[in-house]
């Protein structure tokens, strides 16, 4: 029996549309085609395979075992193909509509002024909206996107491209040292006054590596707020000691208002996710920003390490 024949794609679809239509008027019908093709392509398919697939009667129609089998397949079949087509039909689209992203702020620090800015400059029919969050909320609920994202991700049913390595550390400003001794060892932050951004319920404590292994430090902040930039301010000003992403202690870092503390014990960079719902990086204006955050990712040597591509 041959594998195929000249109309195998078209006998498949007229199967696969019957058996969703639950008949032939149906399936014509949601077709707008005839029954008497889509009925001639099933009768050939059977033919073809050398078995019954449906059992006709005057008022139903039913899958015989053989005819289940195939049609899980043949639908899986036709769903890949239409995925295929809108892969190429996208690559070729210009993005358009509002994109909707959430982050928390310090990468939104770290993309706002290169990836935001080139994607408006260069797409003059899409718009953005950017939600900072350090809350990561359910994309699906409530309507984003796209979530781009540092540190441990847990599993769903998200898809989460990383895009590469955001370095940080912990900081304290030289007025804030000269009074109080630099800490040589995390555990001697509990003798200190230490700057917090929750993230939801976590608990507020900060991961160090000591001896090749990490370790984390519950906190006891003297101040705790909302947002990083504020976090990070509020340590140049010689409050505490804050952690935070080079991103955001940067300028601070430049003009020497903070200097970094514990180095031995800073743990790697986290990695940075661009997170979105399934068949979301088929949409052109999210692939397309997700691919502008991928190049920065792989060109921009402060604040970030380059990260592998992948899918």
């Amino acid at each position: 029996m041959p594998y195929q024949s000249e109309h195998a794609l078209e006998e498949l679809q007229a199967f696969v549309a019957v058996v969703e239509a639950q008949g032939f008027s149906a399936a014509a019908r949601a077709t707008r085609g005839r029954k008497a093709t889509l009925s001639k392509r099933v009768q050939e398919l059977e033919a073809r395979l050398g078995v019954p697939l449906l059992v006709r009667t005057t008022r139903s129609l039913r899958l015989t075992d053989e005819g289940r089998a195939y049609f899980e397949h043949a639908s899986r079949a036709l769903a890949s193909v239409r995925d295929a087509e809108a892969v190429v039909l996208s690559a070729k689209a210009e993005p358009r509509g509002v994109l909707r992203v959430t982050t928390s702020a310090s990468m939104a620090a770290l993309v706002m002024d290169s990836v935001v800015e080139t994607y408006l400059a260069r797409h003059a029919r899409v718009r953005v909206e950017l939600h900072v969050s350090e809350h990561r909320g359910d994309l699906i609920r409530e309507g984003f996107d796209l979530a781009v994202w540092a540190g441990a991700l847990e599993d769903s049913s998200l898809i989460a491209r990383r895009l590469g390595i955001a370095d940080g550390g912990y900081y304290a400003s030289p007025r804030y040292l000269a009074r109080r001794p630099e800490p040589t060892s995390p555990e001697e932050l509990s003798a200190h006054d230490t700057i917090a951004v929750p993230k939801g319920d976590a608990p507020m404590d900060w991961t160090f590596v000591v001896s090749g292994r990490p370790k984390r430090v519950t906190l006891r902040p003297r101040l705790v707020v909302s947002d990083l930039a504020l976090a990070a301010r509020a340590a140049a000003a010689g409050m505490g000691i804050v952690r935070a992403p080079y991103s955001v202690v940067e300028p601070y870092v430049a003009k020497k208002q903070l200097v970094a503390i514990l180095r031995e014990s800073t743990p790697p960079g986290l990695e940075v996710h661009a997170v979105f719902p399934a068949g979301g990086a088929l949409v052109p204006k999210t692939r397309v920003f997700v691919d502008l955050l991928q190049a920065w990712f792989e060109r921009e040597p402060h604040g970030a390490r380059r990260g592998d591509r992948q899918r």
